[in-house]
């Protein structure tokens, strides 16, 4: 019940009643114990002076054996101890103890107080009993002198037993009236509050959008006036937020669908609208980017400058914006400045993303630039050889055929670049048909190998086979994959100095399985290596053209090993050698 109504209605009337009965409870149970005690005392008093009667004459003739007697034997028809004291403090008679194993009682309250001529009466405990004790002790006196002290004492044993019952029987008494108390305030709490809580409920019910609950409070005062304003506002609630919700849906619904990101900021530069489309392109979360600065969530410099000269010339700014996010993308942007009735109201910001179409555009270029070369540079020496046979040279038996052998390597060389890009082109077209087969991929490598059994003689390169024994078979196009071998054994042959060696390793790794081949050749310097599978890059274009490559073997390595659900890399160092690498999964499905 903390901190509701109920529970501090409760609370208060428990408390009220506590206040009530506790002082009520220990009135009592005071007044009781003191009753029994006066009449204690009063019979004490009584017995006191009949005992004084008896005594007086042998006290004031000495008579100190007849005290005693008379001491206990009063004692035990009155069922109290009495004791007799002279003026000295000296116990004369006792009815339970021996006067003279007593100590002198001139020290004690009571009898200081008898000795002065007063009644008194005194309660403690008693070290000779162990127990406590009311004693009352009077005067005695000869001719106005006193002479002497009666004492009665009496156990409250049997007081205190009897006042511990009183006592338990009124706390009984207390706690079951406390109960009942409770009780009625709890039931009367739960009255009063009931509607409340039924309020309580439909309110939270509104919160949650749940608008079929209705409560029922026939009380005409001021909670059942509120019950049915309640009733009222839900039902309100109800048709404005479906308009509303529908509304909202036919705005998620068209902005969902725009493959363009859409941002909208108010006045103040926060952010009030961002949809689907422009979380993928920024890989955020809508929900964190709602409702703070626009250059909080993306912090560009000319972005902001772009929404700001919108806001500012309250027209329309179009223009190309490079973001870092992290990687680098290009996007136009298109910034129109939102109206109300009066004023500016916001920005509404359309980003398209055209990175991919400037990488295209870029490497259209690229492509015509670099194939345009690579067809110029054979093209230009063949028509040079060719018009040098024209004029003459081909009637000289010395040269004429050292010519005809350059003519034709180049013109294997355009052939080898025309299949190449044939072959690049089906990857990339997704027109490549491809057979997967379950293959043992060390035998491909042996193959290979074995291919390239001159190449590795006459350079005079080992070339070392390591595959585990227990080496998985993987579900590959083998062409395709045999390919791929081709064309690093290739490299690395080409690029190892005689003597060199060449290793081909197979590694298994649970669903996938990695091979790479490492030579000992001259390596590549690092910043070469994020551009080394793209088309035509080449480390040193003249020694590779040297040696007839056409720049699109590791192209073509990458371009087969993505159409297996694969990955490739690279790592090296210069005048250490290279390591080419691949990663297959173990199952691949033909697509």
């Amino acid at each position: 019940m903390k901190n509701k109504i109920a529970g501090k209605l409760f609370l208060t009337y428990l408390g009220l009643v506590i206040i009530c009965m506790l002082p009520m409870a220990i009135f009592t149970a005071t007044s009781l114990k003191g009753y029994y005690l006066e009449r204690i005392a009063g019979n004490l008093k009584s017995n006191a002076y009949l005992v004084k009667n008896f005594v007086q004459q042998d006290l004031i003739s000495k008579n100190l054996t007849n005290i005693d007697a008379q001491s206990k034997i009063l004692g035990r028809e009155i069922t109290t101890r009495i004791t007799i004291i002279d003026k000295e403090g000296v116990v004369l008679g006792d009815s339970q103890e021996s006067p003279a194993k007593m100590e002198n009682h001139a020290d004690r309250s009571e009898i200081k107080k008898a000795l002065i001529g007063e009644t008194n009466r005194n309660i403690r405990y008693s070290n000779t009993l162990k127990m406590d004790m009311m004693y009352l002790a009077i005067p005695i006196f000869e001719n106005g002198q006193i002479v002497g002290v009666t004492r009665l004492s009496l156990p409250l044993t049997e007081v205190n037993i009897k006042i511990a019952y009183i006592y338990k029987m009124i706390f009984l008494g207390t706690l079951l009236a406390l109960f009942v108390a409770i009780a009625i305030g709890f039931i009367a709490a739960r009255m009063i509050t009931q509607p409340l809580r039924d309020m309580t409920g439909l309110a939270k019910d509104i919160s949650k959008g749940n608008f079929n609950r209705k409560i029922n409070i026939r009380s005409k005062d001021e909670i059942g006036e509120l019950a049915q304003s309640l009733n009222q506002m839900s039902e309100q609630l109800k048709a404005k937020i479906q308009t509303i919700a529908d509304d909202r849906n036919q705005m998620r619904a068209v902005l969902g669908s725009i493959i363009e990101g859409v941002m909208a900021i108010d006045k103040n530069e926060k952010i009030i609208l961002f949809n689907p489309a422009l979380e993928k392109m920024f890989n955020l979360n809508k929900n964190k980017a709602m409702g703070r600065f626009f250059y909080e969530v993306i912090r560009n410099n000319d972005l902001n400058n772009i929404l700001k000269e919108a806001m500012q010339r309250k027209t329309l700014v179009t223009k190309e914006l490079n973001l870092f996010l992290p990687e680098e993308k290009i996007f136009q942007v298109h910034a129109l400045p939102a109206k109300d009735k009066k004023d500016i109201s916001g920005v509404i910001a359309v980003l398209h993303n055209i990175t991919e179409i400037k990488k295209m555009e870029k490497m259209r270029i690229e492509f015509v630039a670099n194939v345009s070369h690579e067809l110029r540079t054979p093209l230009t020496s063949i028509k040079g050889f060719i018009e040098t046979l024209k004029d003459g040279a081909i009637d000289d038996s010395q040269n004429n055929r050292r010519f005809l052998d350059i003519i034709e390597t180049h013109a294997e060389r355009l052939n080898n670049l025309i299949n190449d890009l044939l072959e690049l082109s089906k990857i990339e077209s997704k027109e490549m048909k491809t057979e997967f087969q379950t293959l043992n991929l060390k035998n491909l490598v042996e193959k290979t190998v074995f291919n390239f059994k001159e190449a590795l003689k006459q350079k005079d390169i080992i070339a070392a086979i390591d595959f585990p024994t227990d080496f998985p078979q993987v579900k590959v196009d083998a062409q395709k994959i045999e390919q791929v071998f081709n064309n690093l054994v290739g490299n690395a042959i080409k690029f190892t100095p005689e003597n060199g060696k060449i290793k081909i390793k197979g590694f298994d790794k649970q669903e996938m399985v990695q091979i790479e081949v490492s030579d000992t050749g001259i390596g590549i310097s690092q910043e070469h290596l994020s551009r080394l599978f793209e088309r035509f890059y080449r480390v040193d274009k003249a020694r590779s053209r040297e040696l007839g490559g056409t720049g699109l073997g590791l192209s073509i390595v990458k371009h087969i090993i993505q159409v297996h659900g694969g990955t490739v890399g690279v790592e090296s160092k210069v005048g250490k050698g290279s390591r080419f690498f691949f990663i297959l999964p173990k199952n691949q499905s033909s697509a």
